[in-house]
């Protein structure tokens, strides 16, 4: 690999990852819609059996949701060019009831104007 390709690929991973860093602090830490900025707006996001499209269908069932402690795991990355896929494990503790759930994010990634965004996510809940 030519050593401009080698950084190009180091500076996407390092991106990539403060993305996936910020998706779980900036649930608890700053507004809901500093969070949402992390997001393509043509995002599609899985969970609890449900397909939600778009930023606004998004917010409408997440902004609801409990608020704790949201632990996100390693990273595995597999770069494409302008898009990334991406594997991690979490942990979710919620603050008021001590509910909790773990499991695994898949995520699609894409070089955006202003960065990289998630494009796809599917959450699948293990309890």
């Amino acid at each position: 690999m030519h050593p401009v390709q080698e950084l190009q690929k180091i500076a996407d991973d390092l991106a990539i990852r403060s993305v996936l860093a910020e998706y779980c602090l900036r649930l608890e830490v700053n507004p809901f819609e500093e969070w949402l900025d992390l997001f393509t707006e043509d995002t599609v996001y899985e969970v609890f059996r449900r397909t939600l499209r778009g930023r606004q269908e998004v917010s409408d069932m997440l902004s609801k949701a409990p608020h704790g402690v949201h632990l996100g795991g390693p990273i595995r990355i597999e770069l494409n060019g302008d898009s990334a896929n991406t594997v991690q494990n979490y942990l979710f503790i919620a603050n008021e009831t001590r509910d909790w759930n773990a499991g695994w994010y898949y995520r699609t990634l894409v070089r955006a104007d202003l960065g990289w965004k998630i494009s796809h996510t599917r959450v699948k809940i293990q309890k």
